[in-house]
């Protein structure tokens, strides 16, 4: 802007007074030291501007790793809860299987006092002891009942393990009894609930093997498809399903069995 106002004064030389000159050199001067305040203002302007953003960065810089931080600190925290939690849990796991091992032994008194009560009641009744027929499960159909009572009893109190070992001992003394289908039932969903669905199968197909009357049939046969369906065996889930929807077609578990096998691929 400088150089065009000195080519302007060119031409003008000529015919311009030195007043006037010096009238314009006074307007250059005025106009640029305006130029250098306004430059020096907008200077200024940018260095706060600056300054003001460098103090949010570095603020905001504090903010993340003070949060980051917090996180850590609230990371670890969460850590050594679930740590305690873990551990209490082993330890309720054990209090357990000790209860149920006291339960156990508990049991197996009961069962020895009621056979020795029974050996007292026949000597005083002092008659001939009746011969027991082999074919026959040891015990009277009150201990029997009482077993089986109480493995369920475990199972619905969530002892899985006083509950298996109920139902086995009972399957093993009273492998022919009329509670034998729903003691294997009861112990087929304990086996699936610990995650051991072949032995939860097996368990299951022995019903039909074992009490071919038996109404609990259905209810075994799909439990057993279902199995067989969640370990991606689909020819013995379907065989099973098949079975249960052709042999008990008016049976709750053949509407059910039909819609599973709609899921098979």
């Amino acid at each position: 802007m400088k150089r065009a106002v000195l080519v302007l004064l060119l031409p003008l030389g000529a015919c311009a007074t030195r007043g006037d000159l010096q009238d314009l050199q006074s307007e250059m001067r005025a106009l640029s030291a305006r130029q250098d305040s306004a430059f020096a203002e907008l200077q200024r302007s940018v260095d706060e501007t600056n300054r003001a953003a460098m103090a949010s960065v570095k603020s905001l810089s504090e903010l993340m790793f003070n949060f980051r931080g917090d996180a850590s600190g609230s990371l670890r925290e969460i850590q050594r809860q679930q740590d305690s939690l873990r551990e209490l849990v082993g330890q309720n796991q054990h209090m357990l299987d000790q209860l149920g091992d006291e339960m156990d032994v508990q049991w197996q008194q009961l069962e020895q006092r009621i056979a020795q009560v029974a050996e007292q009641g026949d000597s005083l009744e002092g008659g001939e002891a009746e011969v027991a027929d082999p074919g026959e499960p040891p015990g009277t159909a009150a201990e029997e009942q009482a077993l089986f009572d109480v493995a369920v009893a475990n199972a619905e109190r969530d002892l899985r393990t006083s509950a298996l070992r109920g139902f086995t001992r009972f399957l093993e003394t009273y492998p022919r009894s009329e509670l034998a289908p729903a003691a294997y039932l009861h112990r087929g969903e304990l086996l699936t609930i610990e995650d051991k669905r072949e032995e939860a199968i097996a368990d299951y197909l022995e019903i039909p093997r074992m009490f071919p009357t038996s109404d609990r049939i259905p209810a075994a046969l799909y439990r057993a498809g279902v199995l067989c369906i969640e370990l991606e065996d689909y020819d013995r889930a379907r065989e099973y399903l098949e079975r249960v929807i052709n042999t008990y077609p008016d049976d709750r578990f053949a509407e059910q069995a039909r819609e599973k096998l709609d899921e098979i691929p």
